[in-house]
């Protein structure tokens, strides 16, 4: 029984083995794919802030371009070439990141969406070096007119522009990072639950299985031991159902064959004793040779008969003896004699009721009870049963004949008087020639 819940309980547990196999292989492989969109979208996050703050600064540097068209701010082209060399240290950082993720083909994300920020920070640089050009030229006039400082405007114009349409491609791209990650970590949570729900269901699994074998199979030893019980106090055999299904070999199984095959000796046990009482008992009440009542079982049963009869009861006697029967045995042997007697016996039988009761009180006499039969009734079936005996078709047999003497029970009638009316009847019939019935 250990060794079957123990193979069951080993492959349950391997095939969540193989689940937790494939959750790891599948976490892995999220947080793989985790740490490289990490590897993007952190330096891009980082950067992106930066160029916020240069995007604020570019404000301030176009103000102060203003104010040196109005002679107050002396040296905007250094102040710009500084936030400019920012501004460009921070978009080749991003320029590194996106060149990186595209050479090692990392990229989870969207590919366009890389190359739109890449082209939107070309697109920044070459605005830059477009303004700082125009910022030197004006610087380089003789004479700066106010319309000349109005022709930087389009310039500056068209660089917040850029930086805006850079800083939005940057921000989709940290969304899709953001979206992707949160995806990954549905997928990581669906993991976990699928494990869960894995482990409980075959936890739950294996423990209603325990419980279903073991109650279905001590069920089975407990009607076992019922019926044995059953049989013990009631002294009966034992009907055992066969086994059907699997056969166990386990404890369990060994426990239950073992139990059976105690209960089938013990029914053959019982069954024997039974077929021993029987024997003693026909031993007892019937007559070896013919089958028919002895003479022990004939006494009882006319006293049985007498009793009811007293009662208000009714009931006949016939008394048979077989007509020549010592000539029968001398001329044809006493092994011939005997078979005579078994014919008779089994023929009268054929024609009696169930209810009559045919005795053998020694030799060739025999007697018949007639229960709830009147006198005149018994005188037919008497004459019935000697013309069938006189009939017989057994051509292995001798011919013979019987004589019947037929009474019934008067009130007052004891054993002696009732066998003793019958025993002159059947006197009368030898005295008349033989094969006849007589009535007394």
């Amino acid at each position: 029984m250990t060794r079957k819940i123990g193979s069951l309980s080993l492959v349950l547990l391997s095939f969540l083995f193989l689940v937790i196999l494939y959750s790891v292989f599948t976490l892995q492989r999220i947080d793989g794919e985790l740490r490289e969109v990490a590897e993007i979208d952190v330096p891009l996050a980082e950067t992106m802030a930066d160029i916020e703050t240069l995007q604020l600064k570019q404000h301030l540097v176009l103000e102060q371009l203003e104010l040196a068209q109005l002679g107050v701010e002396a040296a905007p082209l250094e102040v710009f070439r500084a936030h400019r060399s920012a501004l460009l240290q921070a978009l080749n950082k991003a320029e590194k990141v996106l060149d990186n993720a595209l050479r090692r083909h990392q990229l989870r994300l969207d590919i366009g969406q890389h190359r739109d920020v890449l082209r939107k920070i070309d697109a920044l640089k070459q605005s830059c070096e477009t303004f700082e050009q125009a910022i030197v030229n004006v610087l380089a006039l003789p004479v700066r007119k106010e319309a000349d400082w109005q022709a930087l405007e389009p310039h500056a114009n068209r660089l917040d522009q850029h930086m805006e349409a850079m800083l939005a491609a940057l921000d989709n791209l940290t969304l899709e990072a953001a979206r992707y990650t949160e995806k990954h970590e549905r997928e990581f949570m669906l993991v976990n639950a699928v494990l869960g729900i894995s482990a409980l269901g075959i936890g739950l699994y294996l423990t209603l299985y325990i419980i279903d074998v073991l109650r279905r199979r001590i069920g089975r030893l407990q009607g076992d031991l019922d019926s044995l019980q059953l049989s013990l106090a009631s002294g009966e055999p034992i009907t055992v159902s066969p086994a059907t299904g699997v056969r166990y070999v386990d404890e369990l199984g060994t426990l239950e064959q073992d139990l059976r095959a105690m209960i089938a000796s013990l029914s053959q046990r019982f069954a024997d004793r039974r077929a021993v009482e029987k024997s003693l008992l026909e031993l007892a009440t019937q007559d070896k040779l013919t089958g028919a009542g002895n003479r022990h079982k004939w006494e009882e049963q006319l006293q049985l008969e007498l009793s009811l009869a007293a009662r208000g009861g009714h009931f006949s006697l016939i008394m048979i003896d077989v007509d020549h029967f010592k000539r029968i045995n001398d001329r044809h042997g006493h092994d011939v004699g005997d078979r005579v007697l078994k014919r008779m016996a089994a023929r009268l039988r054929e024609r009696l009721r169930s209810s009559d009761q045919l005795f053998r009180l020694g030799g060739e006499e025999f007697a018949i009870l007639l229960r709830q039969l009147e006198l005149t009734t018994a005188l037919t079936l008497a004459d019935e049963l000697r013309a069938l005996l006189g009939s017989d078709p057994d051509s292995a047999l001798p011919p013979f004949s019987v004589s019947m003497g037929v009474t019934e029970y008067r009130p007052g009638d004891d054993a002696t008087l009732l066998v003793k009316r019958a025993d002159a009847a059947l006197y009368a019939a030898k005295s008349q020639g033989r094969d006849c019935v007589q009535s007394a």
